[in-house]
């Protein structure tokens, strides 16, 4: 077992490596055969040991053996987090195949599109990151992973004995139709979101790509663990979106901080910091013996909520001033990583891994 993991994870540092190539190439239009790796700075083509993932970073002190330039901190980065995320599948799947009976080759499966899906992750949020870029062949990729795997996982039962008290017919067809729901409804859902913020806040508020990143992580995640009933994957879809939306708060909020503070609008960061301040003595208090007169907490709860409504008109005041200035952070990142997450709970709830 501890060969195999190192196997997956050495494995995936490599194929990290290639993925920083992915990135940077798709960012600069350029092909991600030719030319081979060169140094972006000085365009010098970079010999074999330059490459070693990770290792080459270290050893040449982050800096280009030839114009001794920087070298990004992405690479590494990128490198460390694949060959990390590639060990934790690899391990979850392994260790059920090993000791479970279940199918190996629907498991084997899993993990494979789990993998690719994965990288089609890193490289989609990395592209946005650095330039709030999002390709449609990366987008179109991670849907058609979803669908194609609604296709083999139908085609394999339909071969099998029936299960589940459905038809061999009902099996070919509905992983696909699941699937498909899935993603028709996530991209409306997203789209429509979309253009009606972007109506009230007459700014930008989801990027063009976002609507079909989601269908991309809905593909997949529902080609995985949805086909089975509609309200299913419909509670599936909205738990994703809204642990984006959460992870989109958490991730952003330092760098709109940062940005609030350039701008020097004092009174929101006092809106802010007192949002937080009362929260946080709200959470504590309700823990104390003072919220058991009725009347405190209706009062505490109301000034809770004035705060956090204040909050709100401010936060969107700022934005129409500023016709989004100071909130042009990318969304597909979260998108990404709530889909990341699922599939890494997702097993687990069902009893898969």
């Amino acid at each position: 077992m501890g060969i195999i993991l190192a196997f997956i994870f050495i494995t995936g540092l490599i194929i990290g490596s290639f993925l920083n190539v992915v990135i940077l190439r798709t960012i600069s239009n350029e092909s991600i055969v030719f030319p081979g790796s060169k140094c972006p700075k000085c365009q010098n083509k970079l010999k074999w040991y330059h490459n070693i993932p990770v290792l080459s970073y270290i050893f040449l002190k982050g800096k280009c053996a030839f114009c001794n330039e920087k070298i990004s901190i992405q690479y590494p980065i990128v490198e460390i987090l694949t060959g990390i995320l590639f060990l934790t599948y690899g391990f979850l799947y392994f260790n059920t195949i090993l000791n479970t009976e279940e199918s190996p080759l629907i498991l084997g499966l899993m993990l494979i599109v789990s993998l690719i899906a994965i990288c089609l992750f890193i490289i989609i949020s990395g592209t946005d990151i650095k330039e709030m870029l999002v390709s449609d062949k990366h987008t179109y990729s991670l849907i058609g992973l979803g669908l194609l795997y609604s296709i083999v996982l139908g085609g394999l039962a339909f071969f099998t004995e029936a299960k589940f008290g459905m038809t061999k017919w009902s099996l070919l067809f509905f992983p696909i139709l699941f699937t498909l729901c899935g993603i028709i409804i996530s991209f409306f859902m997203l789209e429509i979101l979309r253009r009606i913020s972007g109506f009230l806040l007459k700014t930008e508020t989801f990027g063009d790509g976002d609507s079909y990143i989601f269908a991309g992580v809905t593909s997949v995640v529902i080609s995985l663990f949805g086909a089975g009933d509609i309200r299913y994957v419909t509670v599936l879809i909205l738990a994703m979106f809204f642990l984006s939306v959460i992870l989109a708060v958490i991730l952003s909020f330092p760098l709109y901080l940062k940005k609030l503070f350039e701008a020097k609008n004092w009174a929101l960061i006092a809106l802010i910091s007192a949002f937080i301040i009362y929260c946080s003595g709200y959470i504590y208090i309700s823990n104390t013996s003072i919220f058991s007169s009725f009347a405190a907490l209706i009062i505490g709860t109301l000034i809770l909520l004035l705060l956090g409504i204040s909050l709100c008109i401010g936060i969107v005041k700022n934005i129409k001033d500023n016709g989004g200035a100071n909130l042009k952070i990318p969304f597909g990142p979260s998108l990404c990583l709530s889909g990341a997450i699922a599939l890494i709970v997702m097993p687990i709830l069902l009893g898969i891994i």
